[in-house]
């Protein structure tokens, strides 16, 4: 059963960062984020992970990795909030730049701070090529 994204604040903050993604707005997308963000990444060649902290490593985050999909469909397959916290389980199906296709699920945590996502853990379930983690 496909999980709705609720239609709350945090729900709407949701698809505006997605949309953001598929748009490749990474300035909006930056606006998101405090000024110290954290970001932890297991998303890795070496399944382990990845720490970028401020605004200046997200960016060229997005930009080397994020950014690298030419398409994606997310499936929520839970969600999970409070004011200011977020977790959910997605899984996604991508289509990369260079027309690579793969399949991946993990949990995503957001914790907010003044309205902008302070810490954010995407933490892999199910790898692309099909191992759990």
């Amino acid at each position: 059963m496909k999980t709705e994204v609720p239609a709350s604040p945090l729900g709407n903050f949701y698809k505006e960062h997605i949309g953001f993604i598929k748009a490749k707005n990474v300035d909006g997308l930056l606006n998101q984020y405090t000024e110290d963000v954290l970001l932890i990444s297991t998303l890795t060649e070496n399944r382990k992970p990845l720490y970028v902290r401020g605004r200046q490593a997200l960016k060229q985050f997005f930009e080397s990795r994020i950014f690298s999909l030419e398409d994606f469909e997310v499936k929520l397959d839970q969600w999970a909030e409070t004011e200011n916290t977020l977790m959910i389980v997605e899984s996604l199906k991508t289509r990369s730049i260079n027309g690579d296709v793969g399949e991946v699920s993990f949990y995503d945590n957001w914790v907010l701070r003044d309205r902008k996502i302070a810490v954010h853990f995407a933490g892999v379930v199910q790898y692309p090529d099909g191992t759990y983690a």
